[in-house]
């Protein structure tokens, strides 16, 4: 069995497109041939759990192309175009595959509006036809359209969010893929999709962790071969926001229908409890108490890189500098600072102005004085999401103001672990908070660290309050947007190949 393993993967704000532009090919990381291998085995990724499924599963494994970027704005119609020709190209060399493994994202948007994996796997199917098995890894925040599952063969989404299940959900549709090749499974894939946006839930508390398992119940059904609920990317105003259930079957498509239909109907009934009140910045400042033993540990959630945040927003960094409590925070996105730093040295004082470069809702840019106690290149090994995967935050300064230890960063990269703090000599147990510019995904990097975790919110282009947001149609009116919308009685799973 020739299996082939690509992607490109990027989840896009269009809200940051207004705010700091299109995605370039610049700025993606791109491996092919034996490179990818390198760069993904033995990773908690979905390219490396491909790899592990083609190696466990005797396929011969052809790495083509994998292309990433950090969330940010829309893709840029030019890039786009370079790293698919590039993509076919590589697909397109050789002996025709027997099945395609591709790692999407399922939120990328083609600038202005245009859906970037459905466009992609339009392309794919042209280039091989409809013989070749056609596997599909996304995120569980992907907006995938409708056509995706005409597309496709098979869609697995990630069930975790901190997304620790990348490679385990990469494995299931391969082995999918591949048992269909054997014979074993014909593969029928069903999506629903429901008028309503949902803020970030983290899937290990609450509503979210029950519908996770509820969805983890239904693949223990026979007869289901994958089920996953896309929560959606509500930061793309795009037509295709929204939440999806997808479920992928045996050779039954009334089974996947009545399993989207059961967790669609779950999902609605519950949905206000998704929403929940955001925490201010004050109020999680104020939660803390030096002296308890461990750290509070804060998300700046609403400036979170990790969904298209500028990574330089200053309300929360501003809260800690008013306060005398021991605190360290990672990463502010400023090359101008850490130049700056790099200029003066280890042990220098210096005067700088750090973030609040990208309008209001980043806050206003805040002048410290600091004292600069390390430099480094900024490289890391990630331990917890995407664990094994190098990660790389640019050159990096820690300066300490006042109380507080800020590690700022040449590179926008949102923090999943305390690898960061930990490069530049900070040991987070030692403070009584530990910020971090992230949603939820430090939610597993930081558990061993302490119990009391919270996501503040603030302005910024990653608010967890999704209302307040400008949406267009069809999505502004969509639940909660519109708080009157009901379940769409006539909701059907469309027919999908």
């Amino acid at each position: 069995m020739r299996v082939v393993v690509a992607g490109i993967v990027h989840e896009s704000s269009t809200y940051a497109t207004e705010v700091t532009g299109r995605t370039g090919e610049e700025s993606f990381a791109v491996f092919t041939g034996e490179a990818l291998v390198e760069e993904f085995q033995d990773t908690a990724t979905c390219a490396g759990g491909y790899i592990d499924a083609c190696r466990r599963g005797g396929a011969r494994l052809v790495p083509a192309l994998h292309a990433r970027a950090e969330p940010a704005g829309a893709v840029s119609p030019r890039a786009f175009e370079a790293l698919c020709s590039r993509l076919l190209a590589r697909i397109g060399d050789g002996p025709p595959a027997d099945a395609l493994l591709l790692d999407l994202h399922g939120a990328g948007v083609i600038a202005p509006d245009r859906s970037l994996d459905a466009e992609l796997l339009r392309r794919v199917r042209n280039l091989v036809g409809r013989r070749p098995v056609l596997a599909v890894t996304m995120d569980l925040h992907a907006n995938p359209p409708a056509e995706v599952f005409d597309l496709a063969d098979v869609v697995a989404g990630f069930q975790e969010y901190p997304h620790v299940d990348m490679a385990e959900r990469a494995r299931r549709a391969a082995d999918v893929a591949l048992a269909a090749l054997r014979g074993e499974a014909a593969p029928v894939t069903r999506h629903l999709r429901l008028p309503m946006l949902l803020p970030p839930s983290p899937t290990d508390a609450g509503a979210a962790r029950e519908l996770r398992d509820l969805a983890r119940a239904m693949e223990d059904r026979p007869g289901v071969l994958a089920c996953t609920v896309f929560h959606g990317f509500p930061y793309a105003d795009t037509a295709h926001a929204g939440v999806g259930v997808v479920t992928v079957t045996d050779a039954d498509a009334a089974l996947a229908d009545d399993v989207n239909r059961e967790l669609a109907a779950w999902l609605w009934a519950e949905r206000s409890r998704f929403l929940g009140r955001p925490t201010s910045v004050e109020e999680a400042v104020g939660a803390a108490t030096p002296g308890a033993g461990r750290p509070l540990v804060i998300a700046d959630a609403a400036d979170n890189p990790g969904g298209g945040g500028c990574g330089d927003g200053t309300h929360l960094l501003a809260a800690l500098l008013d306060t005398d409590v021991p605190a360290c925070f990672a990463t502010l996105h400023d090359p101008g600072a850490v130049a700056a730093a790099v200029r003066a040295g280890v042990g220098a004082t210096v005067d700088v102005t750090l973030g609040g470069r990208h309008g209001e809702r980043c806050g206003k840019p805040l002048p410290v004085r600091a004292t600069v106690r390390a430099l480094t290149d900024g490289r890391i090994v990630q331990q917890s999401v995407r664990r094994g995967k190098k990660a790389s935050y640019g050159p990096c300064a820690r300066l300490t103001a006042g109380s507080v230890d800020i590690v700022v960063a040449s590179e926008r990269l949102q923090v999943f672990d305390p690898e960061i703090l930990l490069l530049h000599g900070i040991q987070p147990e030692r403070h009584a908070i530990v910020a971090v510019k992230s949603a939820h995904h430090y939610r597993s990097g930081f558990a061993a660290v302490s119990d009391r975790l919270i996501a503040a919110d603030a302005p910024g282009l990653t608010s967890r309050d999704v209302r307040t947001f400008p949406h267009r149609p069809p999505v502004d009116g969509f639940w909660p947007l519109d708080p009157h919308r009901g379940f769409p009685a006539d909701a059907q799973a469309r027919h999908h190949r």
